[in-house]
């Protein structure tokens, strides 16, 4: 009640209807929203994942045949020249990589360049023999992931999400106002109207406006009341005639008519 004192706009059922329509969208719409820009996130990053796995893989084997053929002409891969820059150039190429490194069979760090000094055991590091003569001259190995970008459809994404939840709100509020809200408001300005109208006004325009609509309750409240009231006056009326045939002297008569009928006393008396 005081904030309809407050904002008198809000005694409006259109004002009522709209904003209670937007506010539900919102809410249900941003929920369902960020549910989506969640899965979207998820999947985003298992396919960025299993990218960059790919990438490491298809570097890490094109290196390892690079090397394999120095290693089955009889070169040590310690001796092979430029396998540092040549791999800090391959890493440069592909920034869905972390780092790349030689390592020998006996689990020896020969070349490391990025991110991490020497290999691990990470989830998304791939791990490609160099084939020589005779058995293994070692491994190449690439971990992925280090510095993959953040796809940016995703920040994308939460903009156009945003904007269309605050659309279809707006919309829902707009709808709700223009339609139910103004039947209902129409429906309540007749009911007012009714009232203020006094008991004995006809209620038949008020029944036509009111009829299967939000204020159905109402009517029917008002319907029986207004039957009960034309009831109880009848009833009124008709003890006033048996006390008027019963006053042979005629001095309870003016006070029984101002009883029965209190406007028609009020008017004589101003």
């Amino acid at each position: 009640m005081r904030l309809e004192r407050s904002f008198p706009a809000l005694q409006d059922l259109r004002w009522r209807a709209g904003l209670l329509a937007f506010a539900v969208l919102l809410v249900v719409g941003s929920g369902c929203a960020l549910w989506a820009l969640h899965e979207l996130r998820i999947g985003g990053a298992r396919a960025a994942s299993q990218d960059a796995r790919a990438m490491a893989r298809s570097v890490a084997q094109t290196l390892a045949q690079q090397l394999g053929r120095a290693a089955r002409l009889g070169i040590p891969l310690q001796e092979l020249p430029g396998v540092a820059p040549y791999l800090a150039a391959a890493l440069e190429r592909q920034s869905a990589l972390a780092s790349i490194a030689v390592v020998l069979p006996d689990g020896r760090t020969l070349h490391a360049v990025g991110a991490e000094s020497a290999p691990g055991d990470a989830a998304d590091s791939v791990r490609v023999e160099i084939a020589a003569k005779k058995g293994v001259a070692g491994a190449v190995v690439a971990v992925a992931g280090g510095r993959a970008a953040r796809p940016q459809s995703l920040a994308r994404a939460q903009a156009l999400s945003a904007a269309a939840v605050l659309a279809l709100a707006v919309g829902a509020g707009l709808w709700a106002a223009l339609g139910p809200g103004a039947q209902l408001e129409r429906q309540r300005r007749a009911a007012r109207a009714w009232l203020e109208g006094g008991v004995l006004a006809d209620i038949s325009g008020l029944e036509v406006l009111c009829r299967g609509g939000g204020l159905q309750p109402l009517l029917e409240a008002l319907t029986q009341g207004d039957a009960e009231q034309r009831a109880a006056q009848e009833a009124v009326k008709a003890y006033a005639q048996e006390l008027l045939a019963m006053d042979f002297d005629g001095l309870m008569r003016e006070d029984i008519e101002r009883i029965v009928n209190p406007a028609a006393g009020q008017s004589e008396e101003g």
